[in-house]
């Protein structure tokens, strides 16, 4: 999933770039999703979900590894340090 304007993502930062990556996949997967409310027995359309559910996952744990966590489940519960609360916000700019 590398679609995109090549001289607009030469501008961002890796972090936003991984953030991009994990919102298309994330968008692919709503859409699968609501295809397969309506066709549950597409075998294609699931093994696609899969996929996509597994691609999502490994961006959003290569994201946590480099950034802190993306999402509260991915927050570490063996740290001494409550990082969902200690890393800067995306208004904060902790997108940059």
């Amino acid at each position: 999933m590398s679609a995109g304007c090549k001289p607009c993502m030469d501008a961002y930062t890796d972090r936003q770039k991984l953030l991009y990556e994990i919102s298309k996949v994330d968008f692919v997967l709503k859409e699968l999703n609501l295809y397969l409310d309506t066709h549950p027995y597409d075998q294609q359309a699931m093994v696609n979900f899969r996929q996509y559910n597994a691609l999502k996952n490994k961006l959003v744990k290569d994201y946590t590894e480099k950034y802190g966590p993306l999402v509260l489940s991915c927050v570490d519960m063996d740290s001494m340090e409550w990082k969902w609360a200690t890393q800067d916000w995306p208004w904060e700019g902790g997108y940059n």
